[in-house]
Parts: C-alpha cells; sequence; structure tokens
C-alpha cells in the first residue's frame, strides 16, 4: 500500500513554514520536504495586515502550494496564527490566500497554538525529570507551556511577540536604556501570571522553540545533541544575549549566526529570553526544532 503524504503550513505572524511528511504504516512519519520564508504579516503592526505583506503572502502560498503538488500530497492543513486572529482584516487574507492557492487557512486561538505546540514538541523529546517550560516566540504572540510528564500545569499565549516589542519599543539603535526599561515593564505587567507559575516550581527545564533560540543554539556549547533536540550549556547566556542586545545594525551584521531577515527583531526576542532567566532562573536549557507544525503532524496521523 502506497504511504500517504500529509502537509502542514504554518502561517506565523513573521514566517510561513511548510512541512511535507509521508506517513508510515506503524504511524511514524518521515520528513520529506521543509522550508521557511519570512513573509512578516505583522510588520505593519497587529491591527492592519498591509499590501506587500498580503503579496509576501500570497507568493508564498502560490509556492506552497505549487510543491505541496509536486510531492503528490494527499492532505493538507494550513494553520493560521495571531495576526490573522487579531488584525481587522486578517480572515479576508486568509480568505485572498485561499482563493489563490486552493488551500483552506484555519485561524486558531492561542489556547489550541499552544497545544499543537506542545504536541510536537513531547513527540521530539525524552520525558522530563523536571517540569519544562515550552517558550514559542512568534512575530505576534508568545505562547508559554509549563507542564510536568502528562500535566500541563499554565498555558498563556501574549501579545508580545516581536513584530509588536520591535515597533513599539525599538526606536534606536542601538536600543537605549530607557526602551529597553519601557519594554520590561510591559513584561511586568503582562507576564506576571506566568512568573507567579514558574515560583511555584521548585525548578523547572526551559524549553526554546522558536528561531530565536535556534540563534542560541548556534552560539551556545551543546550538552547533548539529538535529532531534533539539544541541551545547551547556558552559564554563559548572559553574555550572548547582552553582546546581541547592546549591539547597532551594523554590528548585529557581523554576527554569522543571525540570519539577515532577523536582524530587526532579535533585539526585543534576547531582551525577552532575558528577562525570562533574571526573574526565574531554569535549571536546564534546551532547544527543540519541532514545534507547531510538527504537533498538527502529529494530530493528522491519529485523526483523519
Amino acid at each position: 500500500m502506497k504511504a500517504e503524504r500529509i502537509a502542514v503550513i504554518d502561517l506565523g505572524s513573521n514566517t510561513f513554514h511548510l512541512l511535507i511528511c509521508e506517513i508510515g504504516s506503524d504511524g511514524s512519519w518521515v520528513t520529506l520536504h521543509k522550508e521557511r520564508e519570512y513573509v512578516k504579516l505583522a510588520e505593519a503592526g497587529m491591527d492592519h495586515i498591509d499590501e506587500n505583506a498580503i503579496q509576501r503572502a500570497i507568493d508564498a502560498m502560490v509556492r506552497f502550494a505549487g510543491l505541496i503538488k509536486l510531492h503528490e500530497v494527499e492532505r493538507t492543513r494550513a494553520i493560521g496564527t495571531a495576526a490573522l486572529r487579531e488584525t481587522r482584516n486578517g480572515i479576508v487574507v486568509a480568505d485572498k490566500l485561499f482563493s489563490v492557492s486552493g488551500i483552506k487557512v484555519e485561524i486558531i486561538d492561542g489556547h489550541q497554538e499552544a497545544q499543537f505546540i506542545l504536541q510536537g514538541i513531547r513527540s521530539a523529546m525524552p520525558h522530563l525529570d523536571q517540569y519544562g517550560l515550552i517558550m514559542d516566540i512568534g512575530g505576534g504572540s508568545v505562547e508559554f507551556i509549563l507542564f510536568k510528564k502528562e500535566n500541563v500545569v499554565f498555558t498563556g499565549s501574549y501579545k508580545i511577540g516581536v513584530a509588536i516589542l520591535y515597533r513599539l519599543y525599538h526606536r534606536s539603535d542601538p536600543i537605549s536604556h530607557d526602551e529597553v526599561k519601557e519594554l520590561e515593564t510591559e513584561l511586568d505587567a503582562q507576564l506576571d501570571p506566568l512568573i507567579e507559575a514558574l515560583e511555584k516550581t521548585t525548578s523547572y527545564y526551559l524549553i526554546g522553540a522558536s528561531g530565536s533560540f535556534e540563534i542560541l543554539y548556534e552560539v551556545l556549547p551543546r550538552k547533548v545533541d539529538s535529532s531534533h533536540w539539544s541541551e545547551l550549556d547556558f552559564s554563559g547566556i548572559m553574555d550572548a544575549l547582552n553582546r546581541v542586545i547592546n549591539a547597532d545594525l551594523n554590528a548585529r551584521r557581523q554576527m554569522s549566526e543571525i540570519p539577515v531577515e532577523r536582524l530587526d527583531y532579535i533585539v526585543v526576542a534576547y531582551i525577552l529570553i532575558r528577562y525570562l532567566i533574571r526573574m526565574v532562573p531554569p535549571d536546564k536549557l534546551y532547544y527543540c526544532d519541532f514545534a507547531l507544525k510538527e504537533g498538527v503532524v502529529e494530530e493528522m496521523i491519529r485523526v483523519k
């Protein structure tokens, strides 16, 4: 019997991801094609998606649809997150993407987004002996999931994605001390429930699941390196974070680990990571390259 091929498109506020995979008879799956495109839907803010971003989204979806057809995919799910659910014209944009690509876009809420991320990471990582805090930094929102074994203790989806923080607070280059303080004051207000939940744990492991953590994965030593996750030595993390936070654009351009598409948003992303680590330091730091789209794959395998 021919193995089934499925595809998932994650339409993030900053990046569109495509994953095409083949499902084995035992429910396992292998990746056939995987890529991302920096569409930056939220570049003009979370009130309205502008025409330039819409055109970039259309171009990406048309190209992804062609790749899906080329790989003879039988089932496809396209998942829209913060930018499509929060902006006034998000539904209109989703409908337009369907009209040009033939792929229906499902706009999910923050709770469902967090559930998919958790499913994806659990499918890749071994069971942890402590609380795990997943942190997925997107363009429009940041998802946090605190869990221990099978129990989910806390979930939160916060409208503090890097596109939002960049527009509001990164006005100088390099970012000024006052701007950092403003940003951290906003995080105090928004993340108080999360910090309170973390303070109730005896210890926790931080699991980073976004492009910002991918950059840290490139610069921090690895204690354990597996196929889809790594434990990072984060004894030098503050130096790594501050090096980027304090740099201007020209200096960041010289940092080979930072993709050109992330040169703008990386500073506020690192301030966000630094804030969390300062408030409630984790015992360990992991990076996992599975997240939402892999969680959707797991659900598609279970539910046909």
